[in-house]
């Protein structure tokens, strides 16, 4: 006998397995999600946060022997990189799951960007269109509360009675004056970006009042995140088990998922059954999960039998561009990003190069030359006092920093495998081969231009640029849909193509990370895929 069954078992207690098993619980499912990871209260993570001497975005968030995540010091060694650039992808193992420290962008994909294939002969089509998730994203912005402005919906066309559910985010002041002193003498345009953070009190959530701190953490609760939707999910009747990390998948004779296996703190196992299993782990842990579950039957691994599992790994390449410009601005309040430029996103130039987002960063030069260094060198100048303090203002009030993404193709040796490695859970660690490819440099080498020259009609004349770095936020690909069972992982119904009651939410089925955010698609998927498995139970 198992020690847990349910009718479905997902596994992932993040933005995806949060939407599904909610939408599933209150339509009266047994529903069971295991997390490999804890949970803690917000003030305690916000202590972890201010203990940790790193401040990056993992910094409230300690990984665990027992089910560990990447730290900000140690990328490297959580992954096995086997070339290209450093990967960095970050994600929480955690009750709530990696939102807990994500921007807060609240976007839908464009109708274009499901098409990019046939209509710029760039990366693959999805197999679905954005008609087929809009009543979808409609609901999950009703469940976030999203904060937009309706002058600005990043191409994604919305109707007349799908207005978005609060009032936008105001602009910064930084936002004001890139425009007026940059942007309207080079005919482009900045908007407000949707938000999923409060601008009025929603959801007994209090609203944003500009700490700054967005990534990490926001220590007020304003910032929606997974464990939100969780919370709600278990309100309805689902049940969860923390500290449960799922190591192996087991199948049937009948090439059907029969049970999971999942291990303690402690080392020991339990066994996991259900009639329906649901993978919402994201874009590292369900292919190495899949892999990790060689057997009889599956000598590749679950799912796998096209060796696609691992494959088709997308991000985002990213630079940053920063200087100090002539008149303050005023940074380092309000969320860490408010407004962006509206154009290179989509359009023709998609033929030739990457579209690219470019947003202006309220947390000035943080995370590059980061401001808390600007006092030593100040100091070593010979400032003192009252000197000192007002030269820092002065400063820091100046500067300005550009950060500019880029969309990365989906490319079948971008890929993870499993390592020879172990991690401190005895499991292997993911083994990353990422190449960047030349149309994603292209539109890099555009968004640099277009930031220089920001930089330069505000005055600014100490600018400055990094290496060009891979997102430590997106990270998509790996369990790929699409309607060829030969070329993908799972077909439109999220439903894996080897095995019939195993299904894969999350940016892992994602066939590209374009501008766009992609944690309001998986949101809207897991609320689709519910309805999807309510359907099945009727047939």
């Amino acid at each position: 006998m198992a020690d847990f069954e349910a009718d479905i078992v997902i596994v992932g207690a993040g933005m995806g397995g949060a939407h599904l098993s909610r939408s599933l619980a209150e339509a009266g499912r047994d529903v069971l999600v295991l997390e490999a990871g804890g949970r803690k209260t917000r003030g305690e993570y916000l202590a972890d946060f201010y203990a940790n001497p790193v401040k990056g975005p993992q910094a409230p968030y300690p990984s665990q022997d027992f089910a560990p995540h990447p730290t900000d010091t140690d990328y490297s060694s959580f992954y096995d990189q086997a070339g290209g650039p450093e990967f960095v992808g970050a994600y929480l193992r955690i009750y709530g799951g990696t939102t807990w420290h994500w921007t807060g962008f609240a976007d839908r994909l464009r109708p274009e960007d499901f098409q990019a294939a046939t209509l710029y002969g760039r990366g693959t089509d999805w197999p679905i269109r954005y008609e087929d998730l809009q009543p979808y994203y409609q609901q999950a912005e009703r469940r976030w509360g999203v904060a937009g402005d309706p002058n600005h919906v990043w191409g994604a066309p919305r109707e007349a009675d799908d207005p978005y559910p609060m009032p936008p985010i105001p602009a910064s002041w930084m936002d004001k004056e890139i425009q007026s002193k940059a942007l309207d003498g080079m005919d482009l345009t900045a908007g407000i970006f949707s938000h999923a953070r409060n601008s009025v009190i929603y959801d007994n959530r209090p609203p944003c009042c500009g700490n700054n701190t967005c990534v990490p953490i926001c220590p007020i609760n304003a910032k929606y995140d997974g464990s939100v939707e969780m919370d709600k999910s278990v309100a309805a009747g689902t049940r969860v088990e923390l500290q449960a990390l799922v190591t192996r998948i087991e199948l049937d004779a009948d090439r059907r998922v029969s049970g999971l296996v999942i291990r303690r703190p402690d080392g020991s196992t339990q066994t996991v059954t259900a009639r329906t299993f649901v993978l919402a782990a994201h874009a590292i842990e369900t292919p190495r999960l899949l892999l990790n579950s060689r057997q009889e039957g599956a000598p590749n691994g679950v799912a796998n039998g096209n060796d696609h599992v691992g494959r088709y790994l997308v991000s985002q390449w990213n630079i940053d561009v920063w200087g100090t410009v002539t008149d303050p601005v005023f940074p380092y309040r309000g969320p860490q990003q408010t407004s962006g430029i509206t154009q290179y996103r989509d359009g023709d130039f998609r033929k030739d190069y990457a579209p690219f987002g470019t947003s202006f960063m309220n947390n000035g030069w943080s995370g590059n030359s980061d401001a808390t260094k600007l006092s030593q060198t100040l100091i070593k100048q010979g400032l003192r006092g009252e000197a000192l303090v007002s030269a820092l203002n002065d400063q820091i009030a100046r500067h300005v920093r550009l950060n500019s993404s880029a969309e990365t193709l989906g490319v079948a040796d971008n890929r993870i495998t499993l390592s020879d490695q172990l991690d401190s859970a005895g499991v292997p660690k993911p083994r990353i081969t990422f190449a960047v490819d030349a149309y994603s440099k292209a539109g890099l080498e555009v968004a640099e231009k277009v930031s220089r020259e920001v930089l330069d009609r505000m005055g600014a004349t100490d600018v400055q640029v990094n290496t060009p770095y891979l997102s430590n936020a997106i990270i998509g690909g790996t369990t790929r849909m699409g309607t060829d069972p030969a070329q993908s992982v799972v077909g439109p119904d999220l439903r894996s193509h080897e095995h019939d009651n195993l299904y894969i939410l999350g940016t892992s089925t994602h066939v590209s990370c374009p501008v766009n955010a992609p944690t309001l698609t998986v949101s809207a998927l897991g609320i689709r895929l519910a309805e999807h498995l309510n359907a099945a139970a009727h047939d």
